[in-house]
């Protein structure tokens, strides 16, 4: 008796939840796409109304399929007897895909009791895109620009590029003011090892050109989905990281070369080098174009060094001494970069754009003054320090302590940071006004014994 009395609780269960338990089909009642005529790697609108004459929905599922291949598919969830559907569609582009495709988009639509009805949308037809141009974007910033054929939008080549011989990279259809990309448009990077069309969170395709110091040719087969890269060797005026070491310098890594530089020569910048970020230090480098600097310095063999995080460069010598040379140390003094303090110390924590200490023992330690005339030096540098706006230092002839140069034997002229009689102090005390962190020209003339200084753009 229990069971008898159970059984119709049971089913009065299920038809509570799913209505009436009788089988049905849904009913597909308008179903289009919108364009007709679209292009890939655009979103299309997909609009329907669904509906179930005896049971509830319960999900509607989608192909894209254009000239008999598959290149979209995905999942809608419904519910109730009614469903009104509105939702954009991406059609990607996929590799050696046929211009003006015939396509359709299939519809699966599915009820609880497993009824189901099927629906094809047709007379569609999806053209492939046409660019003038796209842009192979590094994941370090650099951007290289690859045009189309003459007459043939299927092949996108650059040429003349000094791109490390292996990197990371995306394509774009379109790219910011500042150069990054913009993924209103399209993009390709890396899609189960292969170049395939990605969304902003996609990942980056990788290179490498074997047998070589450098990328200078990059071919992009928008047919094929295929990248091919031809590279060089190096010239004897050519600066690439290959050439590089390593080199640990208090506590930071540097990549670091030693060779003759010669005085008003240009040099060509390769790969992360070349890098629009990087800043060379404007007192013994002029940056000529976004692959070239003129050394500034007089003849002779110097050692560079990179920092991959402050991304600056700047040079050292063997003992660097008086009459060539004067060098700062102390606190508060920075070699010029672009990065701010923040970035540095999430990878050095503690560590500032500001980098001098009392001490000769490392080439962190001091930043040099580079003699731009009889008795005249010239030195560029971050102060104060963004942490404390404070600075102290005195310029000296070598790497000892003695011949330092007292900031009471000058005059200053320019920006009135200085005060002190001994040390070159910029105060930070509770009466002074702060003294902007910036980039500052300093010039002082043995001379005449004045010091000039003025605030510089990097």
């Amino acid at each position: 008796m229990v069971f008898i009395t159970l059984l119709p609780l049971m089913w009065q269960s299920c038809d509570d939840l799913y209505g009436p338990r009788k089988e049905s089909t849904p009913v597909v009642v308008t179903a289009t796409i919108a364009p007709s005529s679209f292009t890939f790697g655009d979103s299309v609108m997909l609009s329907a109304t669904i509906t179930d004459p005896s049971t509830m929905l319960t999900s509607l599922h989608y192909e894209v399929i254009s000239d008999g291949r598959t290149v979209a598919t995905g999942e809608i969830p419904l519910n109730g007897d009614t469903a009104v559907i509105n939702t954009p569609l991406f059609v990607p582009l996929l590799s050696n895909q046929a211009d003006n495709a015939k396509t359709e988009v299939h519809l699966i639509v599915r009820n609880v009791l497993k009824g189901v009805v099927t629906h094809q949308i047709t007379g569609l037809t999806a053209h492939r895109p046409v660019y003038d141009r796209l842009f192979l974007v590094t994941d370090n910033g650099t951007v290289a620009v690859l045009d189309a054929g003459a007459g043939n939008h299927n092949k996108y080549t650059g040429s003349g590029l000094t791109l490390d011989p292996a990197f990371r990279y995306r394509i774009a259809e379109r790219l910011h003011t500042d150069g990054t990309i913009d993924f209103s448009g399209d993009v390709y990077g890396n899609v189960n090892g292969r170049v395939a069309m990605i969304g902003k969170n996609g990942e980056s395709a990788f290179i490498y050109t074997p047998d070589a110091d450098y990328t200078k040719t990059i071919t992009f087969d928008h047919t094929a989905f295929t990248v091919t890269a031809v590279g060089d060797k190096l010239g004897a005026d050519d600066l690439a990281l290959s050439a590089f070491g390593n080199q640990d310098i208090d506590n930071e890594s540097f990549r670091t070369l030693t060779r003759t530089l010669e005085k008003e020569k240009t040099y060509t910048l390769f790969g992360v080098l070349a890098d629009a970020m990087n800043v060379y230090n404007p007192d013994f480098f002029a940056r000529v174009s976004a692959s070239k600097v003129k050394f500034l310095g007089e003849t002779g063999d110097y050692t560079l060094y990179f920092n991959p995080v402050r991304k600056n460069i700047f040079v050292g010598v063997a003992n660097p001494s008086y009459p060539d040379y004067l060098l700062a140390c102390g606190w508060g003094l920075g070699y010029p970069t672009r990065v701010s303090s923040a970035e540095i110390s999430s990878v050095y924590p503690g560590r500032q754009r500001t980098h001098t200490s009392w001490g000769f023992g490392n080439v962190m330690n001091y930043v040099l003054l580079r003699r731009i005339g009889d008795g005249i030096y010239q030195g560029t540098f971050y102060t104060p320090g963004d942490q404390d706006h404070y600075a102290g230092f005195k310029p000296f002839e070598n790497t000892g302590w003695a011949n330092e140069k007292k900031a009471g034997a000058f005059t200053f002229t320019g920006e009135q940071i200085i005060s002190g009689d001994n040390d070159w102090i910029i105060p930070n005390g509770a009466n002074d006004p702060i003294v902007e962190s910036a980039h500052y020209r300093f010039t002082i003339n043995l001379k005449n014994n004045t010091v000039h200084i003025e605030k510089t753009t990097i």
